[in-house]
């Protein structure tokens, strides 16, 4: 049998030091008294597999590899294995400790950031960073993730400015100073509903006997609210504050004369209004009289308002209700809708009136419906409120007047055509 090769020191590399390994000859190679040799071991195979790649990865680098070891064929000298085998006293070969030396200092680990885990030592035969022990590296900290798009600015905030006796002067001179650059206005009323009524369908009703139910109603109610939306060319709001975020507004005022005791009224109307937060009895106490009010409205017609366009929705009983509030609580509407039509536009200083619900039915499309339902099939949404609230509705109604200009009226010749129709007045 062979005796125990004399290995030399391999140079070897490695990613990191490693503790010395010691590897014990008897343990390595069988010393037994057997003629011939046992199988290697397992550890035997794995042994000669990293001897053998060793020196296969050296040579392909271009380095010397280390001279062949021949086994010492001199069985029969005394002290040798194999003379101790036959029957001399066995004598221990000597312990062969291998050592890996590294020629670099390691290299860190490639770890996620934060990682206190230790680095594991590669083979000895590869220059390859060891993985992290906790395993592969996710995706997103082998590369920096770019960096997401800035979100698109969020919709303007939009507050209602609710007007009462105490601030109606402050909130009167702000308007004022707001006309000049807010060229269009839509308006929208609250009143107690309809105490006239027709005996038959309303679509049956002639142009004439609408007007005078009209003319009836409004003759014998009282306003309770008035909503009121300044915007310009671009539908853009009033701000009072600089820069983009700042809130935008709009106005909502209350009127005193309406006494929900002692005034006629629409039940079914006044449980609405209620429920929707009108507090009927601070409006009598604490609202804006029409009395003043009234010369204010002339002021700022004569300063710009509307100059561009007033807007309403079904609007004529709101026009109705603007011209008797300016003219006073004791003024009567004209016998006919012609005569009112004249008084109108001295009022209103030849404005330009637009109303939403006569330019629907112009269309293309079937936008029939009350200012909800034609917002939603325009995809309009309510920014602020709820409906049958003044102020909110003024604004409702700006912004579907605007979707309907950019959609079908995109110039002046088509939005000058639909101009002085309004409801239950001059449209049939």
């Amino acid at each position: 049998m062979c005796g125990a090769p004399a290995v030399p020191p391999i140079a070897t590399r490695y990613a990191s030091q490693p503790p010395p390994c010691e590897y014990d000859a008897p343990h390595a190679f069988s010393t037994s008294a057997a003629p011939h040799a046992a199988p290697p071991s397992k550890q035997q195979e794995q042994l000669m597999m990293i001897m053998t790649t060793t020196m296969m990865a050296e040579a392909a680098r271009g380095l010397a590899a280390a001279p062949p070891v021949k086994p010492d064929r001199r069985g029969d000298q005394a002290g040798s294995p194999a003379t101790a085998a036959r029957g001399s006293a066995p004598v221990a070969p000597p312990r062969i400790k291998l050592r890996c030396v590294s020629e670099q200092p390691p290299e860190p680990d490639v770890m996620d950031a934060g990682s206190s885990a230790p680095s594991t030592p590669s083979d000895c035969s590869s220059m390859e960073k060891t993985p992290s022990p906790r395993g592969p590296l996710p995706a997103s900290a082998a590369r920096q993730m770019p960096t997401p798009p800035p979100p698109f600015p969020a919709a303007p905030r939009v507050e209602v400015r609710r007007v009462w006796a105490h601030n109606f002067d402050a909130e009167a001179r702000l308007i004022g100073s707001l006309l000049p650059r807010f060229r269009y206005a839509a308006v929208d009323t609250e009143f107690p509903g309809t105490v006239y009524r027709p005996a038959g369908a309303a679509y049956t009703l002639t142009p004439e006997r609408r007007y005078d139910l009209l003319r009836q109603n409004v003759d014998a109610l009282n306003l309770i609210q008035l909503g009121l939306t300044l915007f310009d060319a671009g539908g853009r709001l009033p701000s009072l504050g600089g820069g983009g975020g700042a809130a935008r507004y709009v106005w909502e005022f209350n009127f005193r004369e309406f006494d929900v005791r002692r005034h006629r009224h629409a039940p079914e109307s006044i449980a609405m209004l209620q429920a929707k937060g009108v507090d009927f009895d601070r409006t009598h106490q604490h609202g804006v009289g029409a009395a003043e009010f009234g010369p204010r409205l002339r002021k700022w017609l004569r300063a710009g308002l509307g100059r561009a366009g007033v807007v309403t929705f079904s609007g004529g009983y709101d026009l109705a209700y603007l011209v008797k509030v300016m003219f006073g609580p004791g003024y009567k509407m004209p016998m006919s809708a012609a005569q009112f039509e004249g008084v109108a536009k001295a009022a209103l200083v030849r404005r330009r009136l637009f109303d939403v619900k006569e330019m629907a039915r112009l269309c293309p499309r079937d936008l029939r419906g009350g200012l909800e339902s034609v917002a939603v099939k325009l995809n309009v949404g309510r920014a602020v409120g709820e409906a049958h609230q003044a102020g909110s509705d003024s604004l409702l109604t700006c912004h579907t007047f605007m979707k309907m200009r950019e959609s079908y009226f995109d110039d002046d010749d088509k939005l000058a055509r639909v101009a002085g129709f309004l409801t239950d007045i001059t449209a049939c």
